[in-house]
Formats: structure tokens, sequence, C-alpha cells
């Protein structure tokens, strides 16, 4: 009798055995493929302070087809973002892997001081909707033109200026808006390209004269577009001188009184890029991450929710709606980055010393 009891007692025990080892083999396994999980997933951290909507997007298309790839946003300004990298050590690498939709002043003074990485992304082509000259280590990616913007209800098109030089009639005295460039980069940057386009034609103090007429017949230089399309709402002003992206997305918000013409000798335009930063550590996904943001759907999705358009590429126009925006043909200014740049802080000084503050 002992002998059996003993007997079954054994077996019970193996069979315990048996399944406390199966049980263990397969947490193991679990554990083993969660390690491998977790050692093949990638963070990408990318900064931009482009809208949500679209962050959302790009993350779901560019994750839907890169499922070891994890993409986490943070939120900041061009100008946030530059003052944070100069204050933090080149070798003790970047806050982020990439940086998209900034202000292209902004990328190329990364450039400079060294902070982005070579890269080539296969959307690249050998024409673009604008002539930009820049060294490389970022990309442009999106623009917009600076119009001439005006109220309907108050100015009749036909009477509405259509240059810049019509700018100079002394009708216009006292009623323009203009961004200011010492409060806003894209106020800065329309008047470093009027200078860069005079300087081109071997004239650069027909620009300085032209901002000199101009600010004799300001009515403010405005902080942003908001505050300069208000002053149009309000009648404060006739004028705006604003990025056309910012008046499209206001045209959308129920404002069918504004309207704006394109000058037809050409126009500054705004550019925002993408670049890869030095450094990190996450170089393949980064680089996987740009080649998405030139696809035909991301850029027509970018324009479509923010008014902006592709540098490279297509947009698909059957996703664009027909009244979208103004169709209106216009030629962009080339933009010279090595001028710019090395002349950009002495034309600001100067504007500031000898016009504005005469």
């Amino acid at each position: 009798m002992a002998a059996v009891l003993g007997s079954k007692v054994m077996i019970g025990a193996r069979r315990c055995l048996g399944i406390v080892t199966r049980v263990s083999l397969a947490l193991v396994s679990v554990t083993l493929a969660a390690c491998v999980q977790d050692q093949g997933s990638v963070t990408l951290l990318v900064r931009t302070d482009l809208p949500e909507v679209l962050r959302d997007y790009v993350e779901e298309t560019f994750e839907a087809v890169h499922q070891d790839i994890n993409v986490r946003f943070t939120v900041a300004s061009t100008e946030t973002t530059l003052a944070e990298l100069q204050a933090i050590e080149l070798q003790c690498g970047p806050p982020f892997d990439v940086w998209w939709g900034a202000h292209a002043s902004g990328l190329q003074a990364a450039s400079d001081a060294g902070r982005l990485m070579t890269y080539q992304p296969r959307w690249l082509g050998p024409s673009a909707s604008v002539d930009l000259r820049h060294d490389g280590e970022w990309h442009p990616l999106l623009l917009t033109p600076y119009v001439i913007a005006f109220s309907r209800e108050d100015l009749e098109l036909a009477r509405a200026p259509s240059d810049w030089i019509d700018l100079r009639h002394f009708r216009w005295s006292n009623d323009i808006e203009i961004l200011d460039p010492a409060s806003s980069e894209a106020g800065a940057w329309f008047l470093i390209s009027m200078l860069q386009q005079a300087a081109s034609i071997g004239d650069l103090e027909s620009g300085f004269d032209w901002l000199a007429t101009m600010d004799r017949y300001v009515e403010s230089y405005a902080t942003n577009t908001s505050d300069a399309l208000q002053a149009l709402r309000e009648k404060r002003s006739r004028l705006a001188i604003v990025p056309r992206a910012d008046v499209e997305a206001e045209r959308s918000n129920s404002s069918s009184w504004l309207y704006y013409r394109l000058p037809e000798s050409g126009t500054p335009v705004l550019i925002r890029g993408v670049a890869l930063m030095s450094g990190t550590k996450e170089a393949r996904a980064a680089k996987e991450f740009l080649d998405h943001l030139g696809s035909i759907d991301v850029r027509t999705e970018t324009k479509l929710r923010t008014r902006w358009q592709p540098v490279f590429g297509m947009v698909d126009s059957s996703r664009i709606p027909v009244d979208f925006e103004l169709q209106e043909s216009w030629t962009p200014y080339a933009i010279l980055f090595d001028t710019i740049q090395g002349k950009r802080e002495g034309w600001l000084n100067r504007w500031e010393q000898e016009i504005r503050g005469r």
C-alpha cells in the first residue's frame, strides 16, 4: 500500500513539475518576446509647431508602415527651439531627432552652428517651385508667398494695388499694415527678401528707399498677421502685407470680405523646412520619417491643414476643393541664403537706425 501511495505521489510530483516547467517556459518565452520587442522598438522625437491635426495624421500614417518606430512630438516655435539648442553643449547630443516645419532662418542658423546632419531625402528633385540656394544640411519643405491683402467691403478690386511699386502712391499714406521685423520672423524675412531682390539687380539702395516710403505710409507695424488683418476688418488700415497662408486660413473662417493680390513683378516667399539633428541615435528612423514627409499624401494633407504648399512635388488635386484658395499666377523671388544670412543682421540694424528710428 505504501509502495502504491509512494508511486502515486511520485507520478503526481512529476505531473506538477511538468506543469510548472511548461508554465515557466511559457513565461520565459513571453518575457523574451517582450524583450525582443522592446529592443526592436524605437522612439523618434520630432520637434515642430505645425498643427496638431497634421501631427496626428503624419504619426498615424508613418507608424502604420513602420510598426517598430514610435513617433513622439514636442511642440515649440522656431525661436524657442533655436534658443534651446544654443544653450546646449554640442557634445551633449540633441534633445530631439528631427526638426520639422521650422522657419528657414532658424534651420540655417542651426546648420551654421553644426547642429544638423546631412541627408538627401528621396523626394528631393532637380526642380523646385522656388530658386532657393542653401548649404544642404536642411531642406526646404513648405512655402507661402507674401501678398497685399485688403477688404473688398472697403476697396474695390479694380482700385487695389497690383504690385509693390503701387504702394508708393500717396493714397495709401497711413493705411498700410506691415509685420514688425523686430517681433515677427515673417516681418524680418519680408524686409530682408525685398532688400535681397534689390541687391540682386545691383541697386540695394532702391530697396532701402522703398522701405523708407513704406515706413512713412505705415499705419502700424503689426506684431502678427492676426493683428494686421484685424486692422483691415476694423478699417483702421486698408492694406496689409502678410503671408498668403495666413490670409487663406482667415478667409476659410467665414471672412469672405478678405481678398488679396499677388504682386505682378514677383514676391518674396516664406519658407519652412526640415532637418535631421546631428548626433541623433535614431538616424535610421529619422531618415525614414523625412522620406515619409515628402509623400504625396503628406504633401496634400499639409496643404489642406496649413495652407502652405510643398516646395518639391505636387499635391493630389482631387483632394483640394475648387474654392480652396484664390487662383492667381505669381513669381517667387529667388532666395540666396549665403547672401541673406551674411547680410541679415547688418540690413536689419540699418533699417532700424536709418528708417524706423529716424
